[in-house]
């Protein structure tokens, strides 16, 4: 099943998320809901590319797009011209008036900074509620942490490790990657080692049983 909106994830900082979508250069579109405010600037790029075989050899550059936007409308109405087919865009950055930015990590998800926590909140319920999911409570996410959604719009905590961001200081995240490597190293040791016995599940010895019959080997 393919959902339109996967994951989501707090950042440190209080007001900016990622959400995960379901490969963003095809929903590009989902920027709709960002037409009504104004874009300040803009870093988007763009690469020619073929439907059909080229040669191994040939590759196409990838050059920062010089035109303007008024709003998210006016630069998906540009993509939507049929001399636009034939090329691919990747959003580094929009940024608005209000002061608000949305990064995209290609086919991953967006990033969007948003200047405080309620305004974060609002806008995550918004952006949820508009693909058919229910209001989540935002406050009981721990930052940091990924949390995917499943078809009735809960919520399943992926149990693996905190995601560092941009906002951590620099300690802690010296912090992190020492964990992460005593963490790894530990676990390389117990693979080498030997097999894991544990002592509460050995059997006590039983006197043999011969199965009626049997003359040769020892079953049992």
């Amino acid at each position: 099943m393919n959902q339109l909106i996967t994951n989501i994830e707090l950042l440190s900082n209080q007001k900016s998320f990622k959400l995960g979508i379901r490969n963003t250069a095809e929903n590009l579109w989902f920027l709709m809901h960002f037409k009504e405010l104004k874009i300040l600037n803009t870093f988007i790029y763009h690469q020619q590319y073929s439907e059909f075989s080229d040669s191994k050899n040939t590759k196409y550059p990838i050059r920062r797009l010089k035109k303007k936007f008024a709003n998210t409308a006016d630069f998906l109405d540009y993509l939507s011209s049929s001399s636009k087919i034939s090329r691919r865009f990747f959003i580094k950055e929009i940024e608005f008036t209000n002061g608000w930015k949305i990064k995209e990590q290609p086919h991953i998800y967006f990033t969007i900074y948003t200047n405080s926590f309620e305004e974060r909140n609002t806008l995550i319920n918004h952006l949820i509620i508009s693909v058919g999911y229910d209001p989540i409570a935002i406050d009981s996410l721990e930052p940091n942490i990924t949390y995917y959604f499943k078809a009735s719009g809960s919520l399943e905590e992926y149990k693996f490790d905190v995601s560092p961001d941009e906002f951590w200081s620099e300690e802690r995240l010296e912090k992190w990657k020492v964990d992460v490597n005593k963490r790894d190293n530990i676990e390389e040791e117990v693979e080498k080692g030997e097999p894991f016995i544990n002592s509460n599940y050995i059997l006590p010895d039983f006197p043999s049983i011969k199965l009626k019959g049997w003359i040769e080997g020892d079953p049992f």
